[in-house]
């Protein structure tokens, strides 16, 4: 398995890529939780191609594709400075994004795109590093405290009809 953590560049056949991975990658994880409706309402809400494209431009947030064998497997979000999405916690690192398509988790690519987060972290001199997960994702709030992130709050997520519940975690570096 040849494994690597890519940059998305700030083209449109990136774009592209990382609309549909986006969806594609969201609608695996929370359809069994929501009706249609609400998961389309908000995937054109949050992932619509300007939104992305607007937040690709940002100097303070990156996006980068897991892949595995030259397939997009995944990808993850960080941001850092202004672009943090909590102004509490503007000094830190934030991970806004980690999916990985069904066929891919329970391989370590998970752990792996951690790794690189928690080092990009560290080399941009941050101090800790935070997220924010659904409280009913049971499997990532497992994987956040395996490595070490503590729950420090919670926050409103509105999706559909509902306000759900998310835990921010933290990890100190």
């Amino acid at each position: 398995m040849n494994f690597e953590i890519i940059p998305v560049e700030k083209s449109e056949r990136a774009l592209h890529y990382l609309v549909n991975l986006s969806c594609d990658a969201f609608k695996a994880t929370f359809s069994p939780y929501y009706d249609k409706g609400e998961i389309e309402a908000y995937l054109d809400l949050a992932y619509n191609p300007a939104i992305l494209r607007k937040e690709l431009s940002s100097e303070s947030s990156r996006f980068y594709f897991i892949e595995v064998d030259g397939e997009k497997a995944g990808y993850f979000k960080v941001n850092w400075d202004k672009s943090v999405t909590n102004e509490k916690y503007l000094h830190d690192f934030e991970l806004q994004r980690l999916y990985l398509l069904p066929k891919y988790q329970k391989q370590c690519l998970g752990q792996k795109a951690m790794d690189f987060v928690l080092n990009l972290a560290q080399k941009l001199e941050k101090q800790t590093v935070w997220l924010e997960v659904w409280e009913g994702n049971k499997v990532a709030l497992n994987f956040f405290k395996e490595n070490n992130f503590v729950a420090v709050s919670n926050n409103a997520f509105p999706l559909g009809h509902y306000a759900q519940t998310v835990k921010v975690l933290k990890k100190d570096l």
